[in-house]
């Protein structure tokens, strides 16, 4: 029976409303390690080291080089213990349920002195029936956590060989026996501190009928004009007393979806809806990310069961990868329409994910928007993130390229292992097959690469006999284990066994997604992100520092040198700090000192994928996604991000901004001739003005020329081409620069960019005489920008302050005026003015010894 309803109150019935009740453990809690009897305070969620830090046993594990005197927390056991008042009406409940979404890792669970049940995977959530072991009043709940270390060496020991986890930075290769983060184990750009502890939430749950155990959003077919699409629920009785069991649905945005359905309590209920002219979620930048909010009821005759409110988005995405004329195709269709994505990837935001939640979140995906982003790639060596990243990336329009959690080494795949991966793949894809964002799974980041290129036979020595049951192994995991998963919980949704397709050693760059690292790894110069151009780049990318304000939070005045033990410490790749330094050394002056440098390498790091941004856009639809390595940090240090762990925009995510907008506009010179192209991400044809001019660094304008343009959605074209030499027959490298700029038809400045001829290190570049104006306004700081000559690279910033401008590190132009903002929130207007006197300048001018100053 199928018939629709407003709401059941309209019958004259009585909801019940409270069949369900939950008491959380979540807040106080002790702790002690299990050979100590020493019972500290601890906090849920939460792990062993922010517990200890707090307790003033460890020093921040974070702050200078105490990274490496904590190291001693991870060898041993830690036991949790809670003493709780139990909920009168949660313990008449007939069942009762411990719920616990993050247990990390190897954990016993005792109630009242009781065993319960026992955890091997951070990834999971559980759930445990304990009505049996809880009574009324006063209860005891203990959490014994066994150390991942010495829980998993023994399988070290019978293996008689190490797993190729290079990035574990232990001998013993601990961290693929353990499924828990790969990047506690230590990482190229992250520390080694391998936590335990109740990470996610914990409560207990009480059901007086049943409830709800699961949702899933199925879509059968979509179009413009027309949605036809299911609620598939699974449903567990706690007591079976008479009456009839019905789902009522409603729908908040479309009350004609309203439903009431009967069906049979403990089998699947299905609940079929069609929808005339459904409106459709779409990515950030192609359109609205519109979703629609469901709220499912669970009735037996008059009382209610149980609920659960869903939000889905109506698209479809197609990963279209296969043979064409130019290689192997990858690309992402979204509702029929072709998108070049931009983004990044994202690891975990902290060292300690616990400390990560929604304010973080939403500061993450507003920067994201920010930056003109439409994906984020949830990298396969962190965790998978919590549920409210997921929803924000619905609200947002962020797709979300999904890794499962395996990362640059091979598996075990005996059938324990495998078990524990198959429990962990099916309560993740449950969990988050039903978002918009999803747009595709990775069953792992960088394997097959390292297979075939990284020397794992020479460097681990592995026979033959048993490298083959290893990559034997591989496929069980990889070929076998998720697949089928996924094929049995998220049919239709693409699946891809490992990123990337395409390898730079191999220059197969016609050959779908590609990691290329030949730049920085294989040391060859930023030029080349113009000539190895992929169908998807999935990684690229170049180290930086954080900005001084950042590098002052987790060191001291002394530790200001490259090669002191803080700052080395802080620089988790053995090559990085040389590596920027020679990059550093073709295009730019010597820095003037320490902090100098620190902003140098921003502006190199942002320069350098800037050339890599324009390369891949201005190749499309050849090549059809650029998301760059990494979106964000997980501790203060070195790194590829662009955005430094304590929220800071470096030069890099403003560059991505630039790059990453609707249009964009830019030059390549090859020899004599000169490009300039341009490419539009609209849905329509781009109709409008270019103007080129040529100038000087002080300002005058020595040639220029407009001409009426087009640029066809999604497809990048040569706007104009010239010789410079000959055009310009006075032209000076060292003292020109050629000004780009697209202006539609309603005359608004829709992309603008500069080309210089020479490398920064040749131009002759004048201290700039810039005039800033501060203006408060309503809680906001606005900066107005002018100069007589050329600024490069102008970084402006507020000491203390944590926050980010509306745009930094930016030409200035001579003659022209520029505003930026910053939000001052919370701050009354004497503190506003307080704050502003300690803005601060910086330019590339400014930074670095010119060869006039050595004279």
């Amino acid at each position: 029976m199928t018939r629709i309803i407003r709401d059941r109150a309209e019958q004259g019935t009585s909801v019940n409303r409270s069949m369900i009740r939950r008491q959380t453990l979540c807040g106080d809690w002790l702790f002690s390690r299990q050979d100590e009897v020493d019972w500290l305070p601890a906090r849920v969620p939460g792990c062993n080291y922010t517990d200890l830090m707090a307790a003033g046993v460890i020093p921040d594990p974070f702050y200078r080089d105490n990274e490496q005197k904590v190291q001693w927390v991870a060898e041993k056991n830690w036991v949790y213990r809670k003493a709780f008042i139990l909920d009168k009406a949660l313990f008449d409940k007939p069942a009762i349920q411990l719920v616990a979404d993050g247990l990390d890792t190897f954990c016993e669970i005792f109630v009242n002195g009781q065993p319960l049940g026992n955890t091997r995977n951070m990834f999971l959530g559980y759930r445990f029936d304990c009505k049996a072991l809880l009574r009324p009043g006063e209860n005891e709940i203990e959490l014994v956590f066994r150390s991942p270390l010495t829980t998993t060496r023994p399988f070290v020991e019978a293996a008689g060989f190490v797993y190729p986890a290079e990035n574990d930075k232990s001998d013993d290769k601990l961290s693929v026996y353990c499924r828990k983060a790969p990047c506690q184990f230590g990482w190229d750009w992250g520390p080694r501190l391998v936590s335990s502890g109740i990470w996610r939430d914990i409560y207990l749950e009480g059901h007086e009928l049943g409830r709800i155990a699961d949702v899933q959003y199925v879509q059968h077919a979509l179009n413009p004009r027309l949605a036809e699409f299911a609620f598939k629920l699974d449903t567990e009785l706690a007591v079976d007393l008479p009456g009839e069991d019905c789902l009522m649905l409603q729908c908040w945005e479309n009350p004609e979806l309203d439903r009431e359905v009967s069906f049979t309590a403990g089998a699947r209920a299905q609940i079929e809806l069609v929808m005339e002219d459904p409106e459709l979620w779409w990515p950030n930048g192609a359109g609205d990310p519109f979703l629609y909010h469901f709220e499912l009821r669970w009735y037996r005759g008059n009382r209610l069961v149980d609920s659960h409110e869903i939000a889905i988005g109506l698209r479809t995405i197609e990963v279209i990868n296969r043979p064409d004329g130019d290689g192997e195709s990858f690309l992402f269709r979204v509702n029929g329409r072709d998108l070049f994505m931009k983004g990044a990837n994202y690891i975990p935001a902290d060292a300690f994910p616990h400390r990560v939640g929604k304010q973080e979140y939403l500061a993450s995906f507003d920067a994201a928007l920010d930056a003109n982003m439409n994906m984020l790639r949830v990298w396969g060596g962190g965790i998978y993130q919590d549920d409210e990243f997921y929803r924000l990336a619905d609200e947002k329009g962020i797709l979300i390229w999904q890794d499962f959690m395996f990362a640059c080494s091979l598996y075990p795949a005996d059938r324990e292992f495998l078990s524990n991966v198959r429990a962990e793949a099916e309560y993740n894809i449950k969990r988050l097959r039903n978002h918009a964002c999803i747009a595709l799974w990775c069953g792992n980041n960088e394997v097959e690469m390292a297979i075939e290129h990284w020397q794992w036979p020479e460097k681990f020595d592995y026979g033959p006999e048993l490298y083959e049951r290893l990559k034997a192994d591989y496929l069980k995991l990889f070929d076998q284990c998720l697949p089928r998963a996924l094929q049995e919980l998220d049919p239709g949704r693409f699946y891809l066994r490992s990123s990337p397709i395409g390898y730079w050693e191999n220059e197969e760059f016609g050959k779908a997604n590609h990691h290329y690292w030949g730049v920085w790894h294989g040391e060859q110069a930023f030029s080349e992100y113009r000539r190895c151009v992929p169908r998807f780049m999935s990684e690229f990318g170049f180290q930086s520092f954080p900005i001084l304000d950042s590098v002052s939070q987790y060191t001291q005045a002394g530790d200001h040198q490259l090669a002191s033990p803080v700052m080395v410490n802080h620089q988790k790749h053995p090559r990085g700090n040389q590596l920027i330094l020679s990059y550093l050394a073709e295009d730019y002056p010597e820095a003037r000192d320490f902090e100098s440098l620190l902003y140098l390498s921003q502006v190199q790091q942002a320069e350098g994928l800037r050339q890599g941004f324009e390369a891949h856009r201005g190749n499309t639809p050849f090549c059809m996604g650029s998301l760059y390595w990494q979106f964000n940090d997980t501790w203060p240090g070195a790194s590829w991000s662009g955005i430094d762990y304590f929220g800071r925009y470096k030069a890099l995510h403003y560059q991505a901004r630039r790059s990453f907008a609707s249009e964009l506009v830019f030059a390549e010179l090859s020899g004599d001739e000169m490009s300039i192209k341009g490419v539009s991400d609209g849905r329509e044809t781009f109709w409008g003005k270019l103007c080129v001019s040529l100038i000087n660094f002080d300002g005058d304008l020595l040639w220029q020329q407009s001409s009426r343009i087009s640029l066809a959605a999604g497809r990048a074209r040569e706007l104009m081409t010239l010789n410079p030499w000959q055009l310009w027959p006075e032209l000076q490298p060292r003292n020109n620069l050629l000004v780009m700029t697209l202006v539609n038809d309603e005359g608004e400045i829709k992309a603008e960019n500069q080309f210089y001829f020479v490398k920064p290190k040749h131009q002759m570049l004048k201290p700039a005489d810039i005039q800033v104006t501060p203006i408060l306004r309503y809680g906001e700081l606005t900066v107005r920008l002018a100069s007589d000559t050329l600024a490069r690279q102008v970084y402006l910033s507020l000491p203390g302050l944590v926050g980010n401008f509306s745009d930094n590190f930016f030409d200035l132009l001579p003659g022209r005026s520029k505003e930026v903002s910053f939000k001052l929130a919370g701050a009354d207007r004497d503190a506003m003015l307080e704050e502003v006197e300690n803005l601060s300048c910086r330019t590339l001018q400014t930074s670095v010894i010119w060869p006039e100053d050595r004279e």
